[in-house]
């Protein structure tokens, strides 16, 4: 327990830390994006041959189809409902319709983000020290950036640098709070459902690289995003192979 409470708090700080640096040195959108993409592919790589390969061993197609889709699903309706309430308008690729942006809104949809990277890291811990390595770099991979892509877009909406930093220390806490209660969670799980929630965050992460990091990445960073996600993706395959 005491490794997922370090673990949270380590990639929780990793978007605190993301912040500061957006802050402090003002990197252009184009450089950020490159780091986005990097992160992502690194993702991508962690859920397809971490969490997806584990859950299909644990609970079989059942559990993947069940626990992936209903992910992806959560995922996509919380986004939405988020959106409506102005949490995503502060981001370049969600500017249509919506209300007008406020910080709890801004931080509920940080928060959830965050949510299916924080239920992974949980559950790769529970299931082995080279996953939850994996998930861990993974993770510390897609804060940071997003942590630095944030300050200059809340900037423009009006917020001020000690409320852009409350923001995400409340998500970071949050973060924290929500891996250390899906690795606790487990203990009370057969296999089959440990499966499921393992491709319930890996449906989830896919999900969010689809509807918010990756657009992101490829609208500010143009055609060098498809090469830095392959660098990301290998990257992350040889961390876990070796």
């Amino acid at each position: 327990m005491l490794q997922a409470l370090i673990y949270g708090v380590v990639t929780g700080f990793s978007l605190v830390a993301g912040a500061l640096t957006g802050i402090v040195l003002h990197l252009k959108r184009r450089v950020i994006a490159r780091f986005m993409a990097f992160g992502a592919g690194v993702l991508l790589c962690a859920l397809t041959i971490g969490l997806m390969e584990e859950a299909f061993r644990l609970g079989g197609f059942d559990a993947v189809i069940i626990g992936f889709l209903l992910g992806g699903i959560v995922f996509v309706a919380g986004d939405y409902l988020i959106h409506l309430r102005g949490g995503r308008k502060h981001k370049s690729g969600h500017q249509i319709g919506g209300a007008n942006s406020n910080g709890t809104a801004i931080t509920f949809g940080a928060f959830l983000d965050g949510i299916p990277e924080s239920i992974a890291l949980g559950i790769a811990i529970f299931s082995g020290r080279d996953l939850g390595i994996l998930m861990l770099v993974a993770i510390i991979l897609s804060n940071f950036p997003e942590g630095i892509s944030s300050v200059g877009d809340l900037y423009r909406e009006g917020y001020k640098k000690s409320q852009i930093l409350l923001i995400w220390i409340v998500v970071a806490l949050l973060m924290v709070i929500t891996t250390f209660a899906s690795y606790s969670f487990l203990y009370s799980l057969d296999p089959n459902n440990i499966g499921i929630a393992q491709a319930f965050a890996a449906g989830a992460i896919l999900a969010m690289l689809a509807d918010t990091m990756m657009p992101e990445a490829f609208e500010e960073g143009g055609f060098s995003i498809g090469i830095l996600t392959l660098l990301g993706f290998l990257l992350a395959f040889i961390i876990a192979r070796v």
